[in-house]
């Protein structure tokens, strides 16, 4: 499937579109981290119960996927996206209504299901457009994109908190989606569709289940303890699904994900960089700014101050790492950027009670840069190998791994957080010393994901 030549000069054009719903989802998520803290205490609830408003997001998110990428490989990716845009505005509007956590949680679920229809169908839409060494450049200028809303994200959300209170972080985001449909009709041409391309919709639905008892699971775990009968009952049920699923897969006439694409070794290799390197990046996302309210007794326009400096190295990397890529291998580039990320997570690990503002911001710095240079060479190597009629999937499945890294980073970083913590406190530790030491233990688990990132891109 490619562009007819009418539509090449405007290929930025309609990338600007694509930006525009990347742009509102990362906003959307660094408003919400800041708002955490203040959530917390509106709803009354504790930290391992507030990170669910985040990782629920990234759990439906994740979950519906493939589903949307295998449907944007049969139907219009145009029209799948632009659902995407409305049903998140949607959720934000939920949101911004929402007086309880139970309440909170259903519109980001909606959320969810918006940010998946887009994040499915918009790599493709960027494979489909660019072509050589002008895709590299696109993925760089998305992965610059990422980094802005993330850098708005912090600064715009701890303004909006401090005039208007938490709620005026969602309010925010419906006018971004609005904009974001009204220039996608216009400009986003209707691919034809592969006609040969089918659903096994049975194999969808084992998928589904699957991943989500399993994530789910393994985000409530800390706070229904790990050795609990509904966690031990959920893990199980995963398991057989996902037997039930790997038999499906190799019996249907037409597979749902179709698992041979696997054995092509630079997508199998670079899913499974990007589930380490998301990994170790989500282990600080939701500790820091609690470590910036608790320890350093920050309000939040201070924290979204400090939290700016990663997303502007993250921009800046990304440009870089995309214009690289052209030239140098996807290796050398995601290895290099690994490095950066040990050095960060080892930074943050060993912050201490009162470290300077330069500390943290080099940290951030560090951690930016990191991020930016695996990411775009490894986005690019991936979906540049999909087999022909599976680029939505292949695509959506890299866009899965990635979020599959930020949900493990998150839910194992506050399982370890609270374990540590509670563990600490047990033995008479100060509450501040308790906080250290879990904090930690959580980003030195950071470090390790980043070191086996790091092998495994050195090897492939």
């Amino acid at each position: 499937m490619t562009l007819k030549p009418p539509h090449l000069p405007r290929k930025w054009m309609i990338f600007t579109v694509t930006a525009n719903g990347t742009f509102m989802s990362t906003l959307s998520a660094g408003i919400v981290n800041i708002a955490l803290p203040t959530m917390s205490q509106e709803f009354g609830v504790s930290l391992e119960n507030i990170q669910l408003v985040v990782s629920f997001y990234l759990l439906v998110l994740t979950c519906l996927l493939p589903v949307f990428g295998k449907l944007s490989d049969m139907y219009s990716r145009k029209w799948m996206y632009l659902g995407g845009f409305i049903t998140f505005g949607v959720g934000a509007l939920l949101g911004a209504l929402s007086g309880s956590l139970p309440m909170m949680l259903l519109a980001r679920g909606v959320q969810g299901v918006g940010s998946s229809a887009m994040i499915a169908t918009s790599q493709a839409l960027i494979a489909q457009i660019f072509h050589g060494p002008s895709r590299g450049k696109a993925f760089g200028a998305i992965g610059a994109v990422v980094a802005g809303g993330s850098l708005a994200g912090p600064a715009i959300g701890g303004a909006l908190i401090q005039a208007w209170g938490w709620k005026s972080v969602f309010w925010i985001c419906i006018p971004i989606a609005m904009l974001g449909v009204w220039r996608g009709i216009y400009l986003i041409p209707r691919f034809n569709a592969h006609k040969r391309v089918k659903m096994d919709w049975p194999g969808a639905v084992l998928y589904t289940a699957t991943s989500f008892i399993f994530l789910y699971a393994l985000n409530t775990a800390a706070d229904k303890g790990w050795g609990s009968d509904f966690i031990l009952l959920s893990f199980a049920i995963s398991l057989a699904l996902f037997l039930a699923f790997w038999r499906r897969e190799h019996t249907a006439k037409y597979p749902f994900l179709g698992l041979s694409i696997f054995q092509n070794k630079t997508i199998s290799y670079g899913c499974l960089v990007a589930v380490l390197g998301y990994t170790a990046l989500f282990t600080n996302s939701v500790l820091l700014p609690f470590y910036l309210t608790d320890i350093m007794q920050m309000d939040p326009i201070k924290i979204g101050l400090l939290i700016m400096p990663f997303p502007v190295t993250l921009a800046v990397a990304s440009a870089v790492s995309g214009t690289l890529n052209a030239k140098w291998p996807a290796r050398v580039l995601t290895t290099a950027g690994f490095v950066l990320l040990v050095i960060s997570t080892l930074l943050f690990a060993f912050i201490g009670p009162a470290p300077s503002i330069s500390y943290i911001v080099l940290a951030q710095l560090i951690m930016g840069a990191g991020s930016g240079t695996f990411q775009v060479p490894n986005n690019n190597t991936v979906v540049s190998a999909a087999p022909k009629g599976k680029l939505g999937v292949v695509a959506s499945i890299n866009a899965l791994c990635r979020n599959v890294g930020m949900i493990l980073g998150i839910a194992l970083s506050v399982a370890i957080f609270a374990l540590v913590q509670s563990w600490l406190t047990a033995r008479g530790v100060s509450t501040q010393e308790a906080f250290i030491g879990a904090y930690q233990a959580a980003l030195l688990f950071g470090t390790l994901s980043a070191v086996a990132g790091g092998v495994l891109s050195a090897l492939r």
